[in-house]
This record gives C-alpha cells, structure tokens and sequence, in this order.
C-alpha cells in the first residue's frame, strides 16, 4: 500500500496525506487498550508517519499509548501533534480557567505531555480550541500567555512548529493572518456536506504558507457509515439540533444515494473527496476498531476521486445552500 506525502506548509514536514487521530480509541470511549495499541501498530507499520493527539484524549492516555507505541517502533520517522487545552481534564485543574493564563501552569502541562509521549521534542504542538475566551488570545497580534509559552519553547526547540486546533473557521483564519502559527487542524471544515473552510481558511493558509490538516471527516459518524434510518426519522419528527438541520439532514441522505448508486462506500467517498484539494495537506481521522483504520488507508490508497464525482458531491453541497442554516465548524463543541 502505498500512502502519498504532502507538505505540511512552512512546518517543512511531509506528512503522509492520510494520519491517525488520535481522540476516540481511550478506555473513556470503552475501547481496550490492545485495540488501541493495535491500531496505533498497523498505521506506523503501513507507512503512517503523521498522529495526532492531544492532552485532554482520555485524561491522557491518549498521549500515553502514543507513546508507547513510539517505544514500540524506535527508529521509525513519525511526525507527533499534540495539543495543550481543556485544562480542566490536566493536571492543572485545580486552578480552573486560570492556567489558561498562567504561563507557569501552562508550561507544567506540555511538561507532563512530554513525560506521556516519552520524548523531549514533539514536531508540532496547538493551542486547544483557539476561540475559547479563557485563553486571552488577541484575534488581531496573536498575544496571550499561551504563545509566550510556545514561542519560547519553539526557540528552545522543544517544539518544533505552533499550531491551533478547534472548529471555529472564523477564529482560525484570523489567527493565521497574525502569522505566528505554523499550522492549523481545522475539525469539522471539509466534509462531504459542508466545506466551510473554503470561505477564508483556505486562501489564508496559502498566502502565509500554513499547512492545514483535517479532523471531522466523518461527521461524527454520520459520514462514517450510513445511518438512513436515523437521518429519515430526524426529517420525518422534525427533531433537529446542533449540526442536524434541515439542510444538512437533506444533504446527508443525498450523499447515502451516491454511495448507493456509485457503490463506493460513505467511508471512503469521504475520505477520497478531501485529498482532491490540494490546499488540505493531511486527513486524521480516527479508528475505534483495527478493521476502521484498514478501511480508512485503503481509500486513501485509491487517491482523489474522478472530477466527475466530485462535481456531482459539490452540488449536493450546494443543495438549499443559505450559510446560516447550514451547520458550520463551530457549530459544535466537540473537540478537535
């Protein structure tokens, strides 16, 4: 199998164009330790060289079993993300939204990631939900604690690259225009329904060079697998809410009669349409199951869809298309 490589903006990476996310394979989402530790085990065997992760994953132990996993395969050349943020669920927590502020605690936490990963250096390291109030980021300069920390770290090279990580496509593009950061995950900004990116993050990053990566293909697993039945009983009762309105509901099930009419799975026509732009430079989602991450590299492994295809996705992203009422990334809270 092999996996293409794209560079990750001015980072200077290559990065493989399909990663691992890293959120979903914890004990808090009830998956086993072995599972995960397999999963982990068959990316960086088949040629994965990009994982993300972060501090809040599972309390850490989602930085933990990456770690392991790095011990596990020494001399392999694996590009790390992790991201600093939802302090309450760090070590830190007993200061409440004040170590969002507190360069002290703030260093304390990247400290105790480092201790998780067991490494003295990770490739890139992001500022967890950007848009959050608590942090004191200025939209305009990019000035708050947090980036004093990273900053300083970034020169100490103990980090190699700044990058944030969130849903909110307004709030990334803006701090990509400070240029202080090197990269941006972008949760949610390009799926098969909704591309919200497209509106300024995608411009913003090429003209500073930034490397963009993927998170939320799926949808939170709507786009993982059909779920039909569920999406007709949403329209049917009238019970929308959060990224569930009329008009994505409606999309959704117009991708469903693709998938039907093509024969390609919502897996992998998910996957498949993002690497046809080449200003996203890297895809992570995630696995809970081993058989997950096979599915995932073997879409991968086809490429880009036909134009043809793609087309024919892009209308039905234009079907009913007023921007308010279609759900964009920060319409959830779910983390990056």
């Amino acid at each position: 199998m092999t996996l293409h490589t794209r560079r990750l903006g001015r980072t200077g990476l290559d990065v493989t164009e399909i990663g691992l996310g890293c959120y979903m394979f914890t004990g808090e989402f009830g998956v086993p330790q072995s599972e995960a530790e397999a999963i982990l085990d068959l990316a960086l065997t088949s040629g994965v060289n990009y994982i993300d992760t972060a501090q809040m994953y599972g309390f850490g132990e989602g930085e933990e079993l990456v770690g392991r996993a790095l011990q596990r395969h020494r001399g392999s050349a694996i590009h790390v993300s992790s991201k600093v943020g939802w302090l309450d669920r760090t070590v830190v927590r007993n200061l409440g939204d004040e170590a969002y502020r507190n360069e002290e605690a703030l260093t304390r936490t990247i400290k105790h990631s480092l201790w998780l990963l067991r490494r003295d250096h990770v490739e890139i390291l992001m500022v967890h939900e950007p848009d959050w109030d608590r942090w004191g980021l200025d939209p305009k300069t990019g000035d708050a604690p947090i980036m004093n920390v990273l900053e300083s770290l970034k020169s100490e090279g103990v980090i190699g690259a700044i990058g944030m990580g969130g849903w909110n496509c307004d709030t990334i593009a803006d701090l990509i225009e400070t240029g202080r950061f090197d990269c941006a995950l972008v949760a949610g900004g390009y799926t098969l329904v909704d591309q919200p990116v497209r509106t300024r993050v995608l411009a913003t990053a090429a003209a500073h060079d930034v490397g963009l990566i993927m998170g939320g293909t799926f949808l939170q697993g709507l786009l993982a697998v059909q779920q039909r039945e569920r999406m007709e009983q949403v329209q049917r009762l009238g019970n929308y809410g959060g990224r569930l309105t009329p008009t994505a509901v409606k999309r959704i099930l117009a991708v469903y009669d693709l998938c039907d009419s093509t024969g390609i799975s919502v897996t992998e026509m998910a996957i498949r349409f993002i690497l046809n732009d080449p200003g996203i430079h890297t895809i992570i989602p995630g696995a809970q199951k081993v058989q997950h991450l096979r599915e995932n590299l073997a879409a991968a492994a086809k490429g880009p869809l036909p134009e043809d295809l793609t087309a024919r996705i892009e209308a039905i992203a234009g079907l009913d298309a007023p921007p308010d009422e279609v759900a964009a990334c920060s319409d959830s809270i779910s983390p990056a």
